[in-house]
């Protein structure tokens, strides 16, 4: 009696504590959209044009598009994004720069891995397949989370090749420090990390479709916003964005989010080779980031000799989205003093 009626009390408390949470997530996803109706967002940019064939190096299929004349820029999106996420920065850049936007691997219009490997060494790859393809005189590279990484990780094997030719770096909510650094409960998967979280993650990198259909179910509902909305924004963020955002977690595959997800835990880049990086380099972040926190941006801006660092106040981990105008602002400012 007694274990059957601890079993009771205990689903019986489950299932209340599930129905509370959705409700609640239910109710902040209202509040976003009433307190956002109305609200003017600047124009976005649909697609470029495709470049056909580029793979990286292990031969993954590489998707990359580009619109605009003039010196190029590279847009580099994050973890369980695709280059869709940079839509305002496209439009804005487009008229004075060759805006390249380009799919990391197992993610958007790429193609996954036969080996599996999505380590940032690969997208380091990715990227510099990408590079190597549009071959432009000179270029900036601009990283967003993830692609923070890659764009360091790149810098650390192939910048020498582009001596003269690669004249900034830019990192968008990124950082230059190991990811357990600026994460929130840092400290937790650090003890947890790798073992046992690495043993889990690889069991949910297994591709089964019953897992697959659960997630892109729950994408769907309140949870997930909430969800998008911790993890990527402020306080106060525009619905529509965190919709966005939301649409674009769920709809990567889960295994190629969870091996992405390790690649960044895995993330380490030499400090020596942030010291040095001998192109201006731009390090913007939101005060309220909780993946790559502001903490971490100020060490990295610190390790590189030169770097500029700008804070969006109350602001997430999406600022290119939360904040697109400011952003715009200062990335492009930033980018007519390289291409001077």
């Amino acid at each position: 009696m007694t274990v059957k009626w601890f079993s009771a009390r205990l689903l019986k408390g489950a299932l209340l504590g599930a129905v509370g949470m959705y409700g609640t997530a239910a109710a902040v996803r209202q509040a976003d959209h009433r307190r956002s109706a109305g609200q003017t967002r600047p124009p976005a940019l649909p697609d470029g044009e495709p470049r056909a064939g580029i793979r990286s190096a292990d031969g993954t299929p590489i998707y990359a598009d580009a619109c605009g004349e003039g010196p190029t820029v590279f847009l580099v999106h994050g973890l369980a994004c695709n280059h869709t996420i940079w839509r305002y920065q496209r439009a804005f850049l487009r008229d004075r720069y060759r805006v390249v936007s380009l799919d990391l691997r197992g993610h958007g219009k790429s193609g996954t891995p036969a080996s599996r490997d999505q380590s940032t060494e690969r997208l380091a790859e990715d990227l510099e397949a990408v590079v190597e393809a549009f071959d432009p005189p000179s270029f900036v590279i601009c990283g967003h989370s993830m692609g923070g990484f890659t764009t360091l990780k790149w810098h650390e094997r192939f910048a020498e090749r582009y001596r003269g030719r690669l004249k900034g770096l830019v990192l968008v909510d990124s950082s230059g420090v190991d990811v357990v650094e600026g994460i929130v409960l840092g400290g937790l998967v650090k003890r947890l990390y790798p073992v046992p979280l690495s043993t889990l993650l690889d069991l949910m990198a297994v591709d089964l479709p019953v897992a697959q259909r659960g997630w892109e179910l729950y994408g769907r509902t309140a949870p997930a916003y909430l969800f998008a909305r911790y993890t990527a924004f402020g306080k106060r963020p525009p619905a529509d964005e965190v919709e966005f955002q939301r649409e674009l977690i769920f709809s990567t595959p889960l295994p190629d989010f969870v091996r992405a997800m390790k690649a960044c835990l895995d993330y380490h880049v030499d400090p020596e080779s942030l010291s040095r990086i001998e192109v201006p380099v731009l390090v913007l972040v939101g005060s309220v980031d909780r993946l790559t926190a502001r903490r971490s941006s100020e060490r990295t801006s610190a390790m590189i000799p030169g770097a500029r660092l700008k804070v969006y106040e109350e602001r997430g981990h999406d600022t290119m989205l939360e904040c697109p105008e400011e952003v715009n602002r200062d990335l492009g400012a930033f980018l007519e003093e390289c291409f001077r």
